[in-house]
């Protein structure tokens, strides 16, 4: 195992071009394109993965700064 460092949009720029190589149609046997779609379903989980983990954060931001304002106007204290 290995691990690689790419930005967001690199990540998308890859996506986009495993999923146009997926599609080339060529007069051979497509068993060459095996790896790349394997390689493109990893990718896409992996953008699953980063889209699902900014959701939560957001969430958690979200549920902070509600609980500091209920804090804040119903007491002037939180727990």
């Amino acid at each position: 195992m290995i691990t690689i460092k790419t930005s967001e949009s690199e990540l998308e720029c890859l996506i986009w071009a495993l999923s146009a190589v997926k599609t080339i149609r060529l007069p051979i046997e497509p068993e060459w394109k095996k790896p790349y779609k394997a390689l493109l379903k990893d990718l896409q989980n992996i953008k699953s993965g980063v889209n699902e983990a900014k959701r939560d954060r957001t969430n958690d931001q979200k549920e902070e700064e509600q609980r500091g304002i209920i804090c804040k106007s119903a007491t002037n204290e939180c727990d």
